[in-house]
């Protein structure tokens, strides 16, 4: 008689676990603890590892939210700027907190080193996230193990949790959300705090609320059928509640809605969702869409590729389907031919992560034999079925091993390549270059990475690039006469169509002479 492996059971009747008993729990969490301690270990090690040098400063958006952060330590401001609603600031508050807590700004070698710092932690605590999710979506421990080291260890992750981005706090704090929505627990505390950590994602990077059907989908896997209206009713209400906080604030500040003099929340969001040309479709291979999702594949095909392919049998399965939902999700967002923001890839992922992992587990489950076999009657059916289990079992590994001796060579290679770059060594030579010899109180025109470390430095005047022409009172107090008020222009070269939006900015560089050069990066003195 042939042996039939059990069918997989959703997770919406499966029956709620049993919690070990107290004097156990230590027993039953310790060798979860000890796959994760050295897992978080190697993963500190490789994302800090050289993290000032690599990768370079190539976008300042890295900058912008140091220097928010700063301006709240600073002089209690939410932004070194008129703060315009850009994003929400839950984000570079916990950097500002960061930096307070360890004295950043007063002890770090350059400003974005602390926000980098910053970022590592957030990293390590996605990956316990991670870990802890994948165990309550019932993968094995080693396949959890796996999860998170495709996550942490994949050159495209190291290259983006390594730098200041929103993206990597509000993918933390979705990790956090969808671990409590699947606490074996089902309780309306579990939905509580789901919402709470959701509603923290959303304040640090709006634009991450398109995974809340995935995370309801999942809380509704993770719900008693007695208690769900009221654990969905608690969660929404909660998260409702928190995210409004942002409109009320715009409101008690009479910037809600647009109106003269005044900066406003409905007019940010519109300039987010409407305002900025859009990238292109991911379906059209001319598109910068396209070209930005073959740079994350040209960094590492090992993660992303994978994990998108898996997504119809992420899908196919219960417990992995509001995975393969969130990743779906991000996917289709990419074609719709909107804006594509450079960090995009940031929540995608996690969940190529636990698609991998999942199809893997779920294909080790079925050929071990964990899911049940029933006894055979006869020597000959058993024989025959442990030869196909055998054989099953060694395609598995031998699967498993293939891919480990593809990947791993291959993202080590990376590793050594990262290790040795310095890819922020002409921006910090260039700022040295500027506090010897030029004046405190001259007007320096820069970009944001340099802008901060000339404040700590003392220079009471210097200006981001992107302030000119743009900020009215930037304009009027510290360029009233354009670009006869700038002393000193230093950045690197910019395209023309970005000094073609930018006058004041485009007169300077004409009107100048380089005085000093540091790789890409030029020190200009303006002679307008």
């Amino acid at each position: 008689m042939t042996a039939v492996l059990e069918v997989e059971r959703s997770p919406v009747r499966a029956p709620l676990e049993a919690s070990p008993p107290r004097e156990s729990r230590w027993r039953y969490h310790r060798r979860s603890l000890l796959i994760l301690g050295p897992l978080l270990l190697v993963a500190g090690l490789v994302n800090g590892w050289n993290l000032h040098g690599w990768p370079g400063r190539i976008n300042d958006d890295e900058g912008t939210y140091v220097n928010q952060a700063w301006a709240m330590l600073d002089h209690g401001a939410l932004s070194h700027y008129t703060y315009w609603y850009d994003h929400p600031f839950l984000g570079w508050a916990i950097i500002a907190g960061y930096a307070g807590l360890t004295d950043g700004f007063d002890r770090a070698p350059s400003a974005v080193m602390v926000g980098r710092e910053a970022m590592l932690i957030t990293a390590l605590i996605s990956c316990a996230l991670l870990f802890l999710l994948a165990r309550r979506l019932k993968l094995n421990r080693g396949w959890a193990a796996v999860a998170v080291a495709l996550f942490a260890l994949s050159p495209l992750a190291v290259y983006f949790h390594r730098m200041v981005f929103l993206d990597n706090l509000a993918t933390m704090f979705v990790l956090a959300a969808l671990a409590a929505a699947a606490s074996p627990r089902r309780s309306v505390a579990a939905a509580l705090w789901s919402a709470v950590w959701f509603a923290s994602a959303a304040l640090c990077k709006e634009t991450i609320v398109i995974l809340l059907p995935a995370l309801v989908w999942l809380l509704v896997q993770h719900t008693d059928r007695r208690t769900r209206v009221w654990n969905l009713g608690v969660f929404f209400v909660s998260f409702g509640v928190l995210v409004a906080s942002y409109p009320v604030f715009a409101l008690l500040k009479n910037e809600l809605l647009p109106g003269e003099g005044h900066v406003s929340l409905t007019w940010a969001l519109w300039w987010q969702l409407f305002g900025r040309s859009g990238s292109g479709s991911l379906l059209d291979p001319s598109s910068g869409t396209f070209s930005l999702a073959k740079s994350w594949t040209d960094l590492d095909p090992w993660l992303l590729v994978p994990g998108v392919l898996l997504v119809p049998a992420g899908l196919a399965v219960a417990r992995l389907r509001p995975i393969g939902i969130a990743l779906l999700i991000q996917v289709v967002m990419m074609c719709r031919g909107g804006y594509m923001p450079f960090a995009y890839v940031i929540a995608l992922l996690p969940f190529a992560a636990l698609l991998v992992a999942g199809a893997g587990d779920l294909l080790w489950r079925r050929t071990h034999g964990r899911l049940g076999i029933p006894f055979p009657r006869s020597r000959m059916a058993a024989g025959g079925a442990a030869r196909r289990i055998s054989l099953s079992r060694v395609a598995v590994g031998g699967t498993a091993l293939v891919a480990a001796v593809l990947v791993v060579p291959a993202w080590a290679s990376t590793m050594v390549e990262q290790s040795r770059v310095d890819g922020s060594a002409n921006s910090r030579a260039a700022t040295r270059w500027v506090v010897e010899h030029v004046p405190h109180d001259a007007v320096v025109v820069t970009d944001d990475y340099i802008w901060m470390d000339l404040k700590l430095a003392g220079f009471t005047k210097p200006v981001w690039l992107w302030k000119l022409d743009t900020d009215p009172e930037v304009m009027e107090t510290m360029v009233p006469a354009g670009a006869a008020s700038i002393d000193y222009v230093v950045m690197a070269d910019q395209a023309e169509s970005t000094l073609a939006s930018l006058p004041t900015l485009r007169t300077g560089v004409a009107e100048s002479t380089v005085v000093a050069r540091f790789g890409e990066v030029v020190v200009r003195q303006v002679h307008a």
